[in-house]
């Protein structure tokens, strides 16, 4: 019987903040967990919607774990991004925010 891996990536949506001088800690990489129902996952491109981002100058892997660099993050501009993560045991999705709080006075 050949049954279905179920995928999961955490978090589903998380949010990074534009606002370097927060109190909150929104200003940071944004760390997305792939694990499958049953062995391992290897994690290959993955996309900011159709545009391929590149390892290392956007994010790093690590086994299951996917880092999106606030270096890249903080060139976005406000609004819902979906990232595509495929692997090998199919795609994940997980949506970014990106907000500003930093107050204009």
């Amino acid at each position: 019987t050949n049954k279905k891996i179920l995928l999961t990536v955490s978090p589903e949506i998380a949010t990074f903040d534009l606002n370097e001088e927060g109190e909150g800690d929104g200003y940071a990489d944004v760390v997305l967990t792939v694990a499958a129902s049953n062995g391992t996952v290897t994690i290959g491109d993955i996309y900011n919607g159709d545009t391929t981002l590149t390892k290392t100058t956007h994010y790093t892997v690590d086994g299951g774990k996917v880092t999106l660099l606030k270096t890249y993050l903080e060139t976005l501009d406000e609004d819902d991004y979906t990232i595509t993560i495929e692997t090998d045991q199919g795609d994940v999705t997980a949506v970014i925010t990106i907000e500003d709080t930093t107050e204009t006075g």
